[in-house]
Protein backbone atom coordinates (compact mmCIF):
# COMPACT_ATOMS: atom_id res chain seq x y z
CA UNK A 1 0.00 0.00 0.00
CA UNK A 2 1.24 3.49 -0.83
CA UNK A 3 2.49 5.80 1.87
CA UNK A 4 -0.21 8.21 0.66
CA UNK A 5 -3.07 5.85 1.54
CA UNK A 6 -4.56 5.53 5.02
CA UNK A 7 -6.91 2.58 5.57
CA UNK A 8 -8.96 1.17 8.40
CA UNK A 9 -11.06 -1.97 8.40
CA UNK A 10 -13.44 -3.90 10.59
CA UNK A 11 -15.79 -6.81 10.33
CA UNK A 12 -19.47 -5.89 10.30
CA UNK A 13 -22.19 -8.49 10.88
CA UNK A 14 -24.26 -7.59 7.84
CA UNK A 15 -24.24 -8.31 4.11
CA UNK A 16 -22.10 -6.11 1.87
CA UNK A 17 -25.05 -4.83 -0.17
CA UNK A 18 -26.47 -3.05 2.89
CA UNK A 19 -23.23 -1.13 3.47
CA UNK A 20 -22.75 -0.48 -0.22
CA UNK A 21 -26.21 1.13 -0.29
CA UNK A 22 -25.11 3.54 2.46
CA UNK A 23 -21.88 4.70 0.83
CA UNK A 24 -23.32 4.80 -2.71
CA UNK A 25 -26.00 7.27 -1.58
CA UNK A 26 -24.48 10.65 -0.66
CA UNK A 27 -27.70 11.63 1.11
CA UNK A 28 -26.76 9.01 3.74
CA UNK A 29 -23.12 10.08 4.21
CA UNK A 30 -24.02 12.42 7.07
CA UNK A 31 -25.48 9.41 8.93
CA UNK A 32 -22.14 7.60 8.95
CA UNK A 33 -19.58 10.44 8.92
CA UNK A 34 -17.12 9.89 11.77
CA UNK A 35 -15.49 13.31 11.30
CA UNK A 36 -18.75 15.12 12.13
CA UNK A 37 -17.86 17.62 9.40
CA UNK A 38 -20.56 16.81 6.81
CA UNK A 39 -23.50 19.21 6.85
CA UNK A 40 -25.51 18.03 3.83
CA UNK A 41 -25.29 16.60 0.34
CA UNK A 42 -25.91 19.11 -2.45
CA UNK A 43 -26.02 19.05 -6.25
CA UNK A 44 -26.42 15.27 -6.56
CA UNK A 45 -26.30 14.72 -10.34
CA UNK A 46 -28.52 11.65 -10.46
CA UNK A 47 -31.75 10.74 -8.69
CA UNK A 48 -30.85 7.06 -9.24
CA UNK A 49 -29.34 5.19 -6.28
CA UNK A 50 -26.84 3.78 -6.00
CA UNK A 51 -24.76 6.33 -7.87
CA UNK A 52 -22.71 5.12 -10.82
CA UNK A 53 -19.26 5.91 -12.22
CA UNK A 54 -19.26 9.48 -13.55
CA UNK A 55 -22.07 10.72 -11.29
CA UNK A 56 -21.33 13.85 -9.24
CA UNK A 57 -22.36 15.10 -5.84
CA UNK A 58 -21.45 17.99 -3.61
CA UNK A 59 -21.04 18.02 0.13
CA UNK A 60 -21.45 21.06 2.32
CA UNK A 61 -18.75 20.79 4.99
CA UNK A 62 -17.92 22.48 8.27
CA UNK A 63 -14.45 21.57 9.50
CA UNK A 64 -12.46 24.57 10.73
CA UNK A 65 -14.69 26.67 8.46
CA UNK A 66 -17.51 26.18 5.98
CA UNK A 67 -16.85 25.05 2.42
CA UNK A 68 -18.24 22.80 -0.32
CA UNK A 69 -16.49 19.83 -1.91
CA UNK A 70 -17.53 18.39 -5.27
CA UNK A 71 -17.04 14.67 -5.82
CA UNK A 72 -17.08 12.38 -8.84
CA UNK A 73 -17.79 8.66 -8.52
CA UNK A 74 -14.75 6.84 -9.95
CA UNK A 75 -15.46 3.23 -8.91
CA UNK A 76 -18.82 1.50 -8.47
CA UNK A 77 -18.94 -2.28 -8.22
CA UNK A 78 -22.16 -3.11 -6.34
CA UNK A 79 -21.52 -4.95 -3.10
CA UNK A 80 -17.72 -4.86 -3.62
CA UNK A 81 -16.26 -1.36 -4.02
CA UNK A 82 -17.34 2.27 -4.18
CA UNK A 83 -15.03 5.31 -4.49
CA UNK A 84 -15.19 9.00 -5.25
CA UNK A 85 -12.65 11.75 -5.84
CA UNK A 86 -13.20 15.11 -4.16
CA UNK A 87 -12.16 18.64 -5.08
CA UNK A 88 -13.12 22.07 -3.78
CA UNK A 89 -16.28 23.41 -5.44
CA UNK A 90 -15.80 25.25 -8.75
CA UNK A 91 -16.59 28.54 -6.96
CA UNK A 92 -13.34 28.04 -5.04
CA UNK A 93 -10.99 28.40 -8.00
CA UNK A 94 -7.92 29.37 -5.97
CA UNK A 95 -8.35 26.38 -3.62
CA UNK A 96 -8.75 24.02 -6.59
CA UNK A 97 -5.19 24.92 -7.63
CA UNK A 98 -3.67 23.58 -4.42
CA UNK A 99 -6.20 21.13 -2.94
CA UNK A 100 -8.29 18.36 -4.37
CA UNK A 101 -7.90 14.94 -5.83
CA UNK A 102 -8.15 12.87 -2.66
CA UNK A 103 -10.02 9.62 -3.08
CA UNK A 104 -12.38 8.05 -0.56
CA UNK A 105 -12.81 4.31 -1.16
CA UNK A 106 -14.89 1.58 0.49
CA UNK A 107 -14.19 -2.09 -0.19
CA UNK A 108 -16.35 -5.00 0.96
CA UNK A 109 -15.21 -8.63 1.29
CA UNK A 110 -17.56 -11.43 2.38
CA UNK A 111 -16.51 -12.89 5.74
CA UNK A 112 -18.74 -15.75 6.88
CA UNK A 113 -22.07 -14.26 7.95
CA UNK A 114 -20.66 -10.75 7.79
CA UNK A 115 -18.43 -8.48 5.74
CA UNK A 116 -14.91 -7.13 6.13
CA UNK A 117 -15.19 -3.41 5.34
CA UNK A 118 -12.16 -1.31 4.43
CA UNK A 119 -12.27 2.47 4.16
CA UNK A 120 -9.31 4.23 2.52
CA UNK A 121 -8.24 7.84 2.24
CA UNK A 122 -5.98 8.06 -0.81
CA UNK A 123 -3.90 11.22 -1.22
CA UNK A 124 -1.79 10.01 -4.15
CA UNK A 125 -3.45 12.53 -6.52
CA UNK A 126 -3.67 15.38 -4.00
CA UNK A 127 -1.39 18.30 -5.13
CA UNK A 128 -0.33 19.21 -1.57
CA UNK A 129 -0.40 15.66 -0.25
CA UNK A 130 2.58 16.31 2.00
CA UNK A 131 0.60 18.99 3.85
CA UNK A 132 -2.76 17.18 3.76
CA UNK A 133 -1.10 13.99 5.04
CA UNK A 134 -0.42 15.76 8.34
CA UNK A 135 -4.08 15.04 9.07
CA UNK A 136 -3.69 11.27 8.66
CA UNK A 137 -4.06 10.52 12.39
CA UNK A 138 -7.28 12.52 12.65
CA UNK A 139 -8.51 10.92 9.42
CA UNK A 140 -7.78 7.43 10.74
CA UNK A 141 -9.80 8.10 13.91
CA UNK A 142 -12.69 9.57 11.92
CA UNK A 143 -12.65 6.57 9.58
CA UNK A 144 -12.85 4.16 12.54
CA UNK A 145 -15.85 6.10 13.86
CA UNK A 146 -17.42 5.98 10.38
CA UNK A 147 -17.18 2.19 10.28
CA UNK A 148 -18.58 2.01 13.82
CA UNK A 149 -21.55 4.17 12.79
CA UNK A 150 -22.05 2.11 9.67
CA UNK A 151 -22.11 -1.05 11.80
CA UNK A 152 -24.63 0.54 14.15
CA UNK A 153 -26.96 1.27 11.25
CA UNK A 154 -26.73 -2.00 9.34
CA UNK A 155 -26.37 -4.49 12.20
CA UNK A 156 -29.49 -3.12 13.88
CA UNK A 157 -31.70 -3.94 10.88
Amino acid sequence: MSRWVVSVERRIAAPADRMYALVADPLRHKDIDGSDSLVEAVDVSSPVRPLRVGDHFGMRMDLRGKYVMTSTVIEAVPGRRFAWQSRPHEDSARWRLVFGGRIWRYEFEPDGDGTLVRESWDLSEEPLRVVVALGRWAARGAMRRTLDRMAGLVEAT
